[in-house]
């Protein structure tokens, strides 16, 4: 047994992991736990998710197109495309100079499963295209297979400790990728761990939390995962995030797509502001 796999499941023993709640929801006021504020110039893939009338950050998300973005669908569930807004280009929630841009549409995973934390993935199509400079760039999407010890970087707005305030600058940490058989062990087989999720794990106290939820997850520059779930939080259980290699084909064929849609009779209509879809690949 390796010494992170021993350790992993000597943490699941001491309580049952499937008895406790679990995060998101999102709309809380807690987020990475145990990170530091991120160098300037770190990720400018990085999206803050917000109320269209409230400015309240919600999620993460990554730019991934010039008028696409992607999250978790736990996100944008119950919600219009219209109720948000895209805050991108800055680390500072308060402090910017940047613009927001506004999304016309939802994409969600048609076999998403709230209760099951399962295909938690979401694509949000913007009604202009982001204007890419230093501080504001779209990240590539990366599918090589990762291999135990590989080290992923995530990032968020987030605090140090449950329940703590949230500051505005963006906070980063390195976590380590826990292969799927030692996730799901440590969770006691929990059926949530699933081969969509691409687990990370680092020292108790360090961790995702409320609100990181929809946030990107990058291996050597690459995109690989988007936070979904984990024990609340950073407490020593790894957190489980949706795989970009596994949902290929979902984020692919829906960034074809055009701005119209086909009637019955074969005419354009214009997408809605407030239209959302629920799509498979």
């Amino acid at each position: 047994m390796s010494p992170l796999l021993h350790i992993l499941l000597t943490l699941a023993g001491s309580c049952c992991a499937s008895s406790q709640v679990l995060y998101p929801p999102q709309y809380t006021n807690t987020r990475i736990v145990g990170g530091e504020e991120a160098p300037e110039g770190l990720a400018p893939y990085q999206i803050s998710l917000q109320g269209a009338a409230s400015g309240r950050h919600s999620c993460g998300g990554a730019i991934i197109d010039e008028r696409w973005i992607i999250t978790a669908a736990h996100c944008t569930r119950g919600k219009q495309a219209s109720e948000f807004r895209v805050l991108a280009g800055t680390q500072d929630l308060q402090q910017n100079a940047t613009k927001y841009y506004y999304p016309d549409r939802i994409v969600e995973h048609c076999n998403y499963e709230p209760r099951k934390y399962r295909n938690d993935i979401a694509l949000l199509h913007l009604n202009e295209s982001f204007v890419f400079d230093n501080a504001t760039q779209k990240v590539e999407l990366d599918h090589e297979p990762l291999v135990p010890g590989s080290r992923l970087l995530l990032t968020g707005w987030g605090t140090l400790s449950l329940g703590g305030d949230v500051p505005t600058r963006l906070q980063s940490l390195e976590v380590k990728y826990v292969p799927y058989e030692q996730c799901r062990a440590a969770h006691d087989n929990s059926s949530r761990v699933d081969i969509g999720h691409v687990c990370t794990y680092n020292d108790k106290g360090r961790g995702a939390c409320h609100g990181d939820s929809g946030g990107p997850l990058v291996h050597n520059g690459r995109l690989v995962a988007l936070v979904n779930w984990g024990m609340p939080c950073a407490r020593g259980y790894p957190d489980a995030h949706a795989s970009i290699a596994y949902y290929h084909d979902f984020i692919r064929t829906h960034l074809s797509l055009t701005e119209t849609e086909s009637d019955p009779e074969g005419n354009p209509e214009e997408l809605t502001v407030s239209q959302r879809g629920r799509h498979c690949s």
